[in-house]
């Protein structure tokens, strides 16, 4: 199966640290640390820092890949917290869009 080099760091990092595929935070500062979020820093400081490393909503967008392809599993809290949350942004949706409900 053929793989994205950023779905590969998101992969590793993971691997190494199962847990990373339920935490946000965890998972950020494994894929950054992979990038040389530090040499960024000392080059530049935290802006320079941001700018050159992988944006947070592109790596757990990888992660959903990698979920999808069965490549990751979530744990059952972590999918029915993904699964609640989604539930609720819909309703929110649809009460802001009122002809949605019709």
């Amino acid at each position: 199966m053929n793989i994205s080099k950023k779905q590969k760091l998101v992969l590793d990092a993971i691997n190494e640290f199962p847990e990373a595929a339920n935490n946000d935070a965890l998972l950020l500062s494994l894929v950054w640390e992979r990038e040389k979020f530090e040499s960024y820093y000392n080059i530049g400081g935290l802006g320079y820092a941001l700018m050159n490393v992988t944006r947070p909503e592109t790596i757990t967008r990888r992660r959903r890949e990698l979920f999808n392809m069965g490549l990751i599993k979530y744990s059952d809290k972590a999918l029915e917290d993904r699964t609640d949350a989604f539930k609720s942004e819909v309703e929110e949706h649809h009460k802001a869009i009122s002809w949605l409900n019709d």
